[in-house]
């Protein structure tokens, strides 16, 4: 009676490679820490290398986005519905993926897993964020880092 109050669902566009990627149902999670710079940028901090990593809003949204939680196809179709009347870019599915694997190659920024997991304490939040002690006995402990 009343299915006009009903939300319509938006009609997405065919991912056809996204479909046709060998790890879309991988998950995907962040390995680096990081912390803000401002309001709107983060800085990637990486253990291995004495480098700063900043990056743009479409790689840095991906990398902040990388919990262990979602997969890769899962995570392209939620961020394809965050567009206003389906106005999915062309080729948005193919940019998200080589997004990501420019995340992967570029530094190991993010890898890709079989299975849903939990971010370590060190690499959930921001690093002003956390208990440096606490995070500290984290990273020597799964030997993220060494004395």
């Amino acid at each position: 009676m009343f299915g006009f109050f009903k939300k319509k669902s938006k009609e997405l566009p065919s991912f056809v490679y996204l479909e046709s990627y060998s790890n879309r149902n991988k998950y995907f999670l962040r390995t680096l820490r990081w912390d803000w710079i401002n309001k709107k940028e983060i800085h990637v901090i990486d253990n291995k290398s004495p480098r700063v990593i900043t990056m743009g809003e479409w790689p840095q949204r991906i990398f902040l986005d990388a919990d262990g939680q979602k997969t890769v196809a899962e995570y392209v179709i939620w961020m394809a519905n965050q567009f206003d009347n389906g106005m999915v870019p062309e080729n948005f599915d193919k940019s998200m993926i080589l997004t990501m694997q420019d995340l992967i190659e570029d530094g190991q920024m993010i890898e890709l897993i079989d299975e849903k997991t939990t971010l370590a304490y060190y690499l959930e939040g921001p690093k002003s964020n956390q208990d440096s002690d606490k995070a500290y006995q984290l990273m020597m402990k799964d030997g993220y880092i060494e004395e």
